[in-house]
């Protein structure tokens, strides 16, 4: 897995063009075909790349190696959260009538009912009379809070996938490679696209 086409076809690089066409498309992605949709835009947008590396005369095991990361390893792991995350998305976010401000002002008098009974009984040692306005406000971000949650959460995914992939090349870069396989590194890909 030597890459002599240059930095912009490191495996982290790549998966990262590739992710973030997917979540380009994926709040338009049809629920019933979605993992298709999802393989079929990172199918072409490697189909793009891979244009771009032949033109630098890139090796044809390198781009295998690649082209199998991204299919076998980092699109499976991004479709199941991606379906999740645009349900929830669809949904708004799970949260009555969707977090609209008669909503918001349910959950910040929900809340603020709930923080005077916990200041209220006298078990629960909780020694300010502010924290029932404390959960009142909280309460009235709570479809905020929400979104952001599962937001970072999946954009933590998708950090993850990118730096899992720049790490797995970096460690396997020459390592365990015979003097065949450095050889077949030096020498140019073939120019047909794969798919």
């Amino acid at each position: 897995m030597l890459n002599i086409a240059g930095p912009e076809f490191d495996f982290g690089h790549v998966v990262y063009a590739v992710l973030q066409e997917c979540e380009h498309r994926r709040r338009g992605l049809d629920p019933a075909d979605f993992d298709d949709g999802i393989e079929t835009c990172a199918r072409e947008k490697l189909r793009q790349i891979k244009a771009a590396y032949d033109e630098f005369s890139g090796s044809k095991s390198y781009w295998e190696a690649l082209e199998r990361e991204v299919l076998e390893t980092v699109v499976p792991q991004y479709t199941e959260p991606a379906r999740i995350i645009t349900a929830l998305e669809r949904s708004s976010w799970n949260v009555f009538r969707g977090g609209d401000i008669a909503a918001r002002f349910a959950f910040a008098f929900c809340g603020l009912v709930v923080g005077s009974l916990i200041v209220a009984i006298p078990w629960i040692p909780i020694f300010e009379n502010m924290f029932a306005f404390a959960l009142t406000v909280a309460a009235f971000f709570y479809p905020d809070i929400k979104r952001y949650f599962y937001e970072r959460q999946f954009s933590k995914l998708l950090n993850r996938l990118v730096l899992e992939s720049a790490r797995y090349q970096d460690n396997a870069r020459l390592s365990y490679m015979t003097r065949r396989e450095i050889q077949e590194s030096f020498e140019p890909g073939t120019k047909q696209i794969t798919g």
